[in-house]
């Protein structure tokens, strides 16, 4: 059973939602229970569960998380909740991909992929009736020559969208929490989008906040880049 891992993204979460302007995806799209992360796919855990990471539990400290949050909300820098992503291993890609699709098909939601400029495949689930809802990441890796991939998957991504700039993201996020998170800084499209702060690992399983910059443009990526499958 894997519910510390529930446990602790709960903690997180109830931080998080401590800023208005975070609004977790509706209960249909992602539940998350004592024993259980439901979506329309189903239970996420046993997907996360099947390559764990060799990385020990350990996590920082939730005060400095809270204070990363209250820092963000007191100068208006969060925006929204992106979406929950989920990164595992598998098999086949594209076998997982027809067998979400399958699913997503039988649900209210649909199906989005978005071009990727790594190993993994960019799948979102979600409602774009309104093009700011937060959404759902599934992300399966089959291959990958990444030496250090038996230790960052799976992993559970919270991404949030900022007004900031990466080296100011990585500026603050330093200065609350020194040596405990090493900022990551994500390249797409030669711009710095995202910056990735490892929260730490539970039961195997990484839990990471990310922080979008400005130069990731929400609206023109899920209008006009994602390309719906279902």
């Amino acid at each position: 059973m894997m519910t510390n891992i529930v446990t602790k993204l709960t903690e997180v979460n109830n931080l998080l939602l401590k800023n208005t302007k975070i609004v977790l995806p509706e209960k249909n799209l992602l539940t998350i229970s004592n024993r259980e992360i439901r979506t329309p796919l189903g239970d996420i855990l046993p997907l996360l569960s099947h390559h764990k990471s060799k990385l020990s539990n350990q996590f920082i400290e939730l005060h400095l998380l809270k204070e990363l949050i209250d820092e963000l909300t007191s100068h208006n820098h969060i925006i929204r909740l992106n979406h929950i992503g989920f990164c595992y291993k598998v098999d086949s890609q594209q076998n997982e991909k027809d067998r979400i699709a399958s699913l997503v098909q039988q649900s209210n939601y649909q199906l989005y992929q978005e071009p990727t400029n790594d190993d993994g495949m960019w799948l979102f689930v979600g409602d774009l009736t309104r093009w700011n809802n937060p959404v759902i990441e599934l992300i399966p890796v089959e291959k990958t020559s990444d030496q250090w991939l038996d230790y960052w998957l799976p992993h559970i991504q919270i991404d949030l969208d900022t007004t900031m700039k990466g080296e100011d993201i990585e500026l603050l996020v330093r200065s609350i929490f020194g040596d405990s998170i090493t900022p990551f800084p994500i390249v797409i499209n030669n711009s710095v989008c995202i910056v990735r702060n490892r929260l730490g690992t539970v039961d195997g399983v990484n839990i990471s906040l990310d922080l979008a910059t400005s130069a990731r443009k929400v609206k023109e990526l899920r209008q006009q880049i994602w390309k719906k499958i279902v």
